[in-house]
Formats: C-alpha cells, sequence, structure tokens
C-alpha cells in the first residue's frame, strides 16, 4: 500500500468523517455540560477534551483502513512467526513490503503521541505500552474474527513500537517545556526508536548493494513444520552437483528502464501522462492519455521486466487478416528498430485479433550455453481507428551471459523440501501426505535481475497438485 493508495481510501469518508466528528464533540460537550450543571465534580480540561477527541478520530482511520476498507476474504488467518515481514522483504527486496513495516509504526504514531495528554497516569511509560498492546490486539483480532485481515504477530510488535515512539517524542517535548530547555538525554530518549530503525534499515541497504547477487522471492519467510507430514519420494535424484551458466537482464528491478519504455510508448504514440507513477506490489503502474481523452495503463513489473500498455475501453471489431499482418509487421519494424525485439523472433496470429513475436529456449540450452540470448514473447492487440493497440504485453528479456556457477545436486535441494524450506499457499498441517513425483532443473530471475539456477519439484499434497523451487546455487 502506497501513499496514493491510502489517500484513496481516506477521500471518499473524509466529509463523512468530519461531519460525524462535529456530531460527536457536539453531543459529547452538551452531555459533559449538563453533567456538570447537576453538580458533577469531574472534570474535563480543554487539553483532555481535544486530546480523547483526536484518539477516537485516530481509531476511525485506523480502521477505515485495516478493516473496513478491506472484503472478508481472509478466513481468520494467523501468523504468529515474528519478524517473517522483514524476511518477507529482504527476500523480495522489495520496496512495498518495508514501506508496509515503517507504515504500521507511523500508523501508530499519533496514539503514543496524543496518550499523554489524557491524564498524569498516560504520562508513564507502562500504562501507555498496555495501551497501545491492548488497542493492537484489539484490532489484529477483530481483523481475524471478521476476515478482513491477518493477525499478525509482526503488526503487534510495529504498531507498539510506533506508540511507543510516539509517547518517547512527546515526553521529550514534556519534560523540555518544564526543564524550558532541551537537553541531550530528552534529545536521545525522543528519537532512539528512529534512529535504530534507520540505522537497521540503512545497514540492510548498504549490505544488500554491496553484494554480487540478489536476493529470491522464492525463499520462505517462514518453514514449513515438516514433523507431522508424511513425505514419499516416487523418483530418483541424482547426489552429484553440476555447473551451469548465471545470466543477468537489466530489465529487472529497474526503474530507468521502465522509463525509458514509457517515454519510448508516449513518443510513438503521441499519449501524455496523467498524476503520478503509483504501487501495487511488484507493479509500477502510470496512467496515460491520447489526444481524444481515452485513457491507457502502462505497468511495469519490477520482479520480472515485465510490462504492458492497456485500455480499460473493449476492443473494437477485429482487423480483417492482411490488415492484422500489415500492422502486426509495423509494430515489428518499430520494435526492432527501438531495440525492443529480436529478428531471431518468431511472428504469428492468434485468435484472428492478436498478433505476437515468440522466442523459445530449452533449460538444457541456457545451462550449458555460454552466450547471451533472448527469450519470451510479445502479444499486441491491434485496433482499426488508430496506431495505439487495445494492448500491448511485452515479456522479452535479453540475458547477457555471466559465468559458469557451481549448483548443488537434485538429492541436496530435496533435502529443503524434508526441513520445509519451501513456500506454500496453505501450510502443511500434521496428517497431510506429500507426494514428490519429478523434478528439473529451472532458471528464477533474482532482485537484481541474475538469471539464477533453481530446481523445481512437483507431487501431489493430499491429492491436489504442489510444485516448490529451491535456490540451487551453492553458497
Amino acid at each position: 500500500m502506497d501513499l496514493i493508495q491510502i489517500i484513496g481510501r481516506l477521500l471518499p469518508i473524509l466529509a463523512i468523517a468530519l461531519a460525524l466528528g462535529l456530531v460527536i464533540i457536539g453531543i459529547t460537550y452538551s452531555v459533559y455540560k449538563a453533567y456538570r450543571k447537576r453538580g458533577g465534580k469531574r472534570s474535563i480540561t480543554r487539553r483532555q477534551f481535544v486530546a480523547l477527541f483526536l484518539i477516537l478520530g485516530w481509531i476511525g482511520i485506523v480502521m477505515t483502513l485495516t478493516t473496513f476498507s478491506r472484503g472478508a476474504n481472509y478466513e481468520g488467518w494467523i501468523n504468529i512467526e515474528l519478524f517473517s515481514g522483514y524476511i518477507n522483504a529482504w527476500n523480495k527486496w522489495s520496496m512495498s513490503e518495508f514501506q508496509l513495516i515503517i507504515f504500521n509504526m507511523l500508523m501508530f504514531v499519533p496514539l503514543g503521541f496524543i496518550l499523554p495528554h489524557i491524564g498524569m497516569k498516560t504520562r508513564r511509560f507502562k500504562p501507555v505500552l498496555l495501551i497501545s498492546l491492548l488497542v493492537t490486539l484489539g484490532i489484529e483480532t477483530f481483523q481475524m474474527i471478521t476476515g478482513r485481515g491477518i493477525f499478525e504477530l509482526d503488526d503487534i510488535l510495529h504498531n507498539t513500537i510506533g506508540s511507543m515512539a510516539g509517547y518517547l517524542l512527546m515526553d521529550a517535548i514534556l519534560i523540555s517545556v518544564e526543564l524550558r530547555k532541551i537537553t541531550v538525554k530528552s534529545l536521545m530518549k525522543g528519537l532512539c526508536i528512529p534512529l535504530f530503525f534507520s540505522l537497521l534499515f540503512t545497514g540492510a541497504f548498504v549490505f544488500y548493494h554491496n553484494k554480487e547477487l540478489g536476493n529470491l522471492s522464492i525463499r520462505p519467510a517462514t518453514s514449513q513444520n515438516m514433523n507431522q507430514v508424511d513425505v514419499t519420494l516416487n523418483t530418483t535424484l541424482p547426489d552429484q552437483p553440476d555447473k551451469v551458466s548465471l545470466y543477468r537482464s537489466s530489465q529487472i528491478h529497474n526503474m530507468e528502464y521502465a522509463k525509458q519504455v514509457s517515454s519510448l510508448l508516449k513518443r510513438y504514440f503521441d499519449l501524455h501522462q496523467k498524476g503520478s507513477m503509483s504501487m501495487d506490489g511488484y507493479n509500477r503502474m502510470w496512467s496515460l492519455l491520447d489526444n481524444a481523452g481515452k485513457e491507457y495503463t502502462f505497468s511495469y513489473d519490477v520482479s520480472s521486466g515485465t510490462w504492458w500498455l492497456s485500455s480499460n475501453i473493449d476492443p473494437s471489431t477485429p482487423l480483417e487478416p492482411g490488415d492484422l499482418v500489415a500492422q502486426g509487421k509495423e509494430y515489428g519494424r518499430w520494435m526492432i528498430q527501438n531495440g525492443l525485439l529480436s529478428q531471431k523472433a518468431i511472428f504469428s496470429t492468434q485468435n484472428g485479433d492478436t498478433v505476437r513475436w515468440d522466442i523459445e529456449n530449452t533449460v538444457a540450452d541456457i545451462a550449458k550455453g555460454a552466450h547471451d540470448y533472448d527469450t519470451g514473447l510479445i502479444m499486441i492487440v491491434p485496433t482499426t481507428e488508430r496506431m495505439i493497440p487495445h494492448s500491448l504485453f511485452y515479456s522479452m528479456n535479453k540475458n547477457i551471459y555471466v559465468r559458469m556457477v557451481d549448483i548443488i545436486s537434485p538429492a541436496e535441494a530435496y533435502q529443503e523440501i524434508i526441513k520445509g524450506n519451501f513456500s506454500i499457499y496453505n501450510d502443511l498441517k500434521k496428517g497431510d501426505k506429500l507426494h514428490v513425483n519429478k523434478y528439473e532443473l529451472t532458471y528464477t530471475y533474482d532482485s537484481k535481475g541474475y538469471y539464477q539456477p533453481a530446481y523445481q519439484f512437483e507431487g501431489e499434497v493430499n491429492g491436489m497438485e504442489w510444485n516448490a523451487v529451491i535456490p540451487a546455487m551453492m553458497n
């Protein structure tokens, strides 16, 4: 979730929330005045009243972002693996995952920042810590019960840390106001949590950028518990290591490449950009308009280098076969001139409305082939009205040969299956039966664009299809 998505969720309810807030303030103030007139002795200062109102508003915003804006799609999922969010963000090297960790902390900073203004009890560390834990635990439990989110231990940790960061900052401010000066002790107290996480993330970025290869998203954030899973191997696994080729593509995790392609499309199709880029997982998206106001979406997948240009309007009547081929050849010449298409690609038509180009390479060829190669496909759905296609899907990678590398044997990779070091959508549980029927050498891109060898195992879990990909390169 990026800033644009957050704002998008809040804007539709902003006016309603403001009006509701004013109504609540009016009702609360009227009740309080009536209470005082009837001899009520407990008084509430304006400062406390404002603080209480701000906390209520904060709770409304947080519940909207974390719960009410979602569908009930999670079926009471629970993740009690501490720090799994960090491991997942590291394996994917995903900025959106890192942002989610930071956002979960920042979201609760207002709670800790406001609580000291409620009363003297909430000026102390322990009450604020307890309240913060109870609030985040309540939200996570509500998400689990309603199916509108996952009960995650990491979220409880990050929410609580964020609240305590807000509390320590406010406490430092209040101490400085009381003393009428800023001391080193109060300053360090207020900034200790932001400084710690700044150093943590800076260290991770420095370490990442100083190592040659990138991270692999196929590595799981948590391991499967295999103690009570019945595993059967139905194939023979060689136990000899091997040497294979390592490649690299400059299209992966490369925003400069995405910007270059976007500029090329805008020039060729006479499009102009509307608004700024948005993020959705691995996808980076731009909204483009033609001169007639028709909207197109340009998307770039950082994990694979794949990109596509698409229109939300249904395509017009398909072109005649001759016109379809003619437009396809025109697109082909344009892509060859701009380095997007190899002349080795095979041209064809599909479904009477699509032109495509393919370059296929077998794993055996690329594993032992010590040379650069292109692979993938391109599909374009032209239109009868203009040169701008209804959709353009580009998944053609230029892989540059790096060197030969040592890989583990299939038997060694299988031991990772036995240890549970693989990703699976639904976690394995007691009594599950896993049948491993076959394996093959494959390749997968890492977060720096290296095309690394891996082993793909296939089989069944309780009669349902199953597969897992295990990194093959020796450490």
